[in-house]
Formats: structure tokens, sequence, C-alpha cells
């Protein structure tokens, strides 16, 4: 059991568990009372078929079946093509976290020419580093100040509070972890004086380890949606030359990565 677990086991050991009750149902047969028995009335017997009448002289309107003729349908947007990496001017892999509040996942896909989304602030973090919960606790003023001219965050923890454990890689600990992220949110939330405003993921498929094996903590890249390409790479505790790089992609018109 994880460490933090035993914490957790002492709240739950103050909840009572309450069952839902069962409804039960007496089944009623027929009463003979000499004629037959008529049929049992369905509800699809009493809304009638379409065009048929249902009451006196009264003929149900009936919506007609609206079809979708495929090839009038634009195509969907694709990602933009590989090969993938983590470097700066190079095309953002497409990702995917895990959201356990909502039990969800996120895929960076989604972002891609978004409408409201300009760019994309995305981090990776562990529950053991302090500078990671320095950053978590700076960007709630950032999302403030950006994220209604553009700016959405992606803030992701690979680790938990101990070295080299992942959170929600085994269904096991799933509670475990759970506590690990609330506590994550809430140290968060009291190192800014103000409710973490942005969504934190879990990083169980060890996303960036597999471009990056041996990158520093915290990581964040900046990312425009408009061609998944990164603006900004950072290694450690950001600086404000991050907010500068913001407003640059937020503001302006840059090129598109890959350049021609």
């Amino acid at each position: 059991m994880k460490v933090y677990a035993i914490i957790l086991s002492c709240l739950l050991a103050a909840c009572v568990e309450l069952g839902d009750p069962v409804a039960t149902s007496t089944d009623l047969n027929p009463v003979d009372i000499g004629g037959p028995v008529a049929p049992e009335t369905t509800l699809e017997d009493k809304q009638g078929e379409p065009g048929e009448t249902v009451g006196k002289d009264a003929t149900r309107d009936v919506t007609p079946e609206v079809t979708y003729d495929e090839e009038s349908m634009p195509p969907m947007p694709s990602y933009p093509g590989g090969p993938y990496s983590l470097e700066l001017w190079k095309v953002m892999p497409d990702m995917k976290f895990y959201q356990p509040w909502r039990d969800k996942w996120l895929e960076l896909s989604e972002f891609y020419l978004h409408e409201e989304h300009r760019a994309i602030l995305i981090v990776s973090s562990a529950g053991w580093c302090g500078p990671c919960l320095m950053e978590a606790a700076s960007l709630v003023e950032v999302y403030d100040k950006y994220h209604e001219d553009g700016l959405e965050i992606v803030y992701t923890l690979g680790n938990t509070n101990l070295p080299g454990d992942v959170p929600f890689d085994d269904s096991e600990y799933w509670q475990d972890d759970m506590f690990f992220m609330e506590m994550w949110e809430t140290m968060a939330s009291q190192e800014a004086n103000k409710m973490v405003n942005y969504q934190m993921y879990a990083d169980p498929e060890r996303e960036f380890i597999k471009y990056l094996p041996n990158h520093a903590w915290p990581l964040s890249l900046l990312v425009t949606t408009k061609d998944m390409g990164i603006r900004l790479v950072e290694e450690g505790y950001w600086s404000a030359l991050m907010e500068n790089k913001i407003k640059l992609v937020l503001y302006n018109e840059v090129p598109t990565i890959p350049f021609n």
C-alpha cells in the first residue's frame, strides 16, 4: 500500500456505506370473469403507427427521419503528420492524459484547429518536485490573465509524491492516487492563495518519457493549436520568457510549423 494511502484509510474508516433500497414487485394474474382476456396494451399500441388515427379522427404528426449524406459533410481535420518530437519548432505528439475527477481521457488532438484556444501550455510535473508545486501555483494567475484570450493549460502529473510511482497505472491503487491528486490540487491552491482554476491530469501512460526519457521536472511546452507546433520548451521552474511567448502567440500571427 502506498504511503499516503494510510491517511486515506483513516478518512475512509469514518464513512458509512449505505446500500440502495431494492424495489420488489408482485406478479398479478389476470382475473378470468368468463370472457376472453383482452391482450396487453403497450405504449406503442397507444401511440399508434405512423399515419394511423389516434383517438377520434386525430392523425398523429410524424417527424420525417433526417438522413445525412456523408459525401456532403465536411471532412474532420486530421492531426498534423509526424515525425513527432518534443523539440522546439517540431510538431507536438498526440498524447493522452487521464482526468480522474471526471473519469475521462483527454487527447491533445482535441485542441487541433480549436475555435477558442489559440495555444496550450502543457506541463509535466511530479508530486515530489518542489519547483513543480511553485509552478502549479503560479499558473493560476497566468490562466486568469490569458484564458479568455485563447490560452488553455494542460497540467499533468507523471509521478506521485513517491519517486517512480506513476498515478493511475494500477487500478488497485486508484483511491490512493485520487487522494494524491486532490492533495496536490489543494497544496497548489494554498500556495497561490486562490483555488486552482485549470484542469489537472494524470499521465499513467508516461507520455513524456517516450520522447524525453531524462527530462527535468517541471517540463513546460507552449503549443499553438493551428499547427500543434512547439513554440517554447522549458525544463525547470518556468521563467518570464514563458509569459512573453504566451503573449506573442496569442496576439500575433506566427508562422506555421513546420516552416517551409
